[in-house]
């Protein structure tokens, strides 16, 4: 079966590799772990990213991303996970909420790397 059939994101996905730091909410919003991963691609609406952990869809995170100089706060829900091999699994994030401005700040990098790739 083709990849095609399954895919359901709307938006391009730009191959970005940034460092973000992730916690992991039970639903009373209390943080149950933590940890650290990478960003494998972007879009405007979530995130793919790598670590060790992994993730149940459904799942509540609070991530933060460097972004050059910038720290951006936002809570996604995460859509899928699979392994990739013994120590790394990949997850989809959709985005549900930034803290303050951060929407702006990330609205901007995301844009700035679309017209790096002259996308």
């Amino acid at each position: 079966m083709s990849d095609e059939l399954f895919e359901r994101r709307k938006e391009t996905r730009r191959y970005a590799l940034n460092f973000l730091d992730y916690e992991i909410l039970c639903d009373s919003g209390e943080v149950s772990g933590r940890g650290l991963a990478r960003t494998l691609n972007v879009s405007a609406d979530g995130l793919r990213l790598e670590t060790g952990q992994f993730f149940e869809p459904g799942q509540k995170l609070r991530i933060t991303l460097g972004l050059q100089n910038d720290l951006v706060q936002v809570a996604g829900r995460v859509t899928n996970s699979q392994p990739e091999n013994d120590d790394l699994c990949s997850s989809g994030v959709l985005f549900i909420a930034f803290e303050g401005h951060d929407r702006d700040t990330y609205r901007k990098h995301y844009e700035a790397l679309k017209s790096a790739l002259g996308r």
